[in-house]
Formats: structure tokens, C-alpha cells, sequence
């Protein structure tokens, strides 16, 4: 429809705000896209935010910042040596958003997630501790059907994390529910031959049952429990530790307590 001139006698449309999210992008005018995020690289270097793990020569630095009574966690790699800051670290942080982006919206999974710049993310803080710290209380077999059909959840969104294994991945928050981190080493699954995408939800679904068994012995039932055994079997054979089978050394050390989600 063409609008009606000025002179006309209407009124012409009033200009419309365009609703942003956290990392979407906008056009100011006519000059070039940027995202629209809740804070800048520059308020995060001046705010003396928390550091709560100094990572490896290949890890992020992670960080809490808060700004206007939201908390929020910054996984940073520019400290990394420039070799790594300049590859590895811009394409983790990508590989990391493009994750959390596809779960946007499920509970149990960090929200609101945004580039902070080519070498950093963020996204909500949720207070929690990491599974092997929880209190034994809470890790109710409840709590461990409502993490397999979350992982179930995340499969269904065609994303497959790999490393649930790992306690550190997995937080038990002040409502006793779980929430997963670390998308670093996650697979798409969409366009995968079907026998290895269901070798690779066997994968995540074998770290939950891990923390089952360990946690919450007895419980699992005969079916889960055959599944954890068969995987465990074929981990055997499996040489390759850590990331592209390096095995890395220490983190710079912090006293600043939980690297996860322990404030």
C-alpha cells in the first residue's frame, strides 16, 4: 500500500520500534548491522566482573558480571595466546552460540545467549551446583527422569552435546531441577546417517545414566541399566581424551569458587 502523502491532510505512520532480543541483530538507520546486546564489551572490561574459572591455554575464561540486578555469565578466550584467541577461540564461541540459540526457550539450558565479540559469549546466570556437589537429597530419581527427557529435548532439537559425562556439565539449581552447560563439543544432528545419530544420543543418554547410577543407585531400572553397561563397554576403545585428544594441563588457578554456576 502506498502511504498517503504528508499533505494531504493524514497523519503519517508512526515509526515502529522493532522488539530486540538478546543478540539479534538491527539496522540503526542506514548504517551497518550490529547487535542489539545488553551490555558491551567495554562495560564488562570496566566492571571488574567476578572471574570464577581462569581456563586452559585453549578454554575460556569464565566470568559473572551483573548489570542493572541481571547476572550474567561471560565465556571469554581472549587471553588465550593469539594462535588459539584468533582460531580456536572465535570458532568455540561460535560453536557454543549457534547451540545455545537452536535450545532458546527450553528450560534447562542457559538462556538469552549472545556475542559479546569474536572471541566471547554470555547469557543468564542460574545459581546451581555442579551434580557431584548437590545435595544428595535432591537427587531424587525424579530428578534424573526430568534430566533424561531434558537431553531428550535437546536430541529432538537436533543437537547432541557428547558430555554429559562430565559433572561439571551438569548443575543442580536452587528449584532442583537440572541444567546443562558447555556446548563446546556438541554435534548437529540433522543430516547425520541414522545409525551415528543414534550412536550419539546413546552417548548423552549413557552420561545421564551415569550420574544415576553413581547418585541414585538401585533406581534406574533393568533397561537403563543394560544401556549404561553397553556403552561403557564401548568406551574401552575410545583413545582420545580431552579436546582433539590432548589432554590439557591445569587451569590458572582462582580462588574465586564455583566455575559453573555456584555464586
Amino acid at each position: 500500500m502506498t502511504p498517503k502523502s504528508h499533505a494531504s491532510g493524514s497523519e503519517p505512520p508512526s515509526p515502529q520500534t522493532a522488539r530486540t532480543e538478546p543478540g539479534n541483530r538491527v539496522r540503526p538507520g542506514k548504517g551497518p548491522v550490529r547487535e542489539a546486546t545488553p551490555f558491551t564489551r567495554e562495560e564488562f572490561d570496566r566492571s571488574g566482573a567476578r572471574l570464577l574459572h581462569g581456563g586452559r591455554w585453549g578454554n575460556a575464561d569464565i566470568s559473572l558480571f551483573r548489570k542493572d540486578g541481571a547476572s550474567w555469565v561471560v565465556k571469554d578466550f581472549r587471553h588465550c595466546p593469539p594462535g588459539v584467541r584468533h582460531t580456536w577461540g572465535i570458532c568455540m564461541a561460535g560453536r557454543e552460540l549457534s547451540a545455545l540459540r537452536r535450545l532458546s526457550g527450553i528450560p534447562g539450558f542457559p538462556q538469552d545467549a549472545f556475542r559479546l565479540d569474536r572471541y566471547a559469549i554470555a547469557y543468564r546466570f542460574v545459581p546451581g551446583n555442579e551434580i557431584g556437589q548437590g545435595d544428595p537429597d535432591l537427587l531424587t530419581p525424579g530428578f534424573f527422569e526430568s534430566l533424561e527427557s531434558l537431553v531428550e529435548r535437546m536430541h529432538e532439537r537436533d543437537i547432541a552435546h557428547l558430555d554429559i559425562r562430565t559433572g561439571g556439565n551438569v548443575l543442580v539449581t536452587e528449584e532442583a531441577s537440572p541444567l546443562i552447560l558447555d556446548f563446546q563439543s556438541h554435534v548437529r544432528l540433522g543430516g547425520l546417517p541414522g545409525f551415528l545419530r543414534r550412536i550419539l544420543v546413546a552417548v548423552d543418554l549413557a552420561g545421564v545414566y551415569k550420574h544415576w547410577s553413581i547418585r541414585a543407585p538401585g533406581s534406574m531400572g533393568e533397561e537403563r541399566e543394560e544401556h549404561l553397561r553397553r556403552m561403557n563397554t564401548w568406551r574401552r576403545y575410545w583413545i582420545l581424551k580431552g579436546y582433539l585428544g590432548i589432554k590439557p594441563g591445569p587451569a590458572r588457578s582462582t580462588d574465586t569458587g564455583d566455575a559453573k554456576g555456584k555464586d
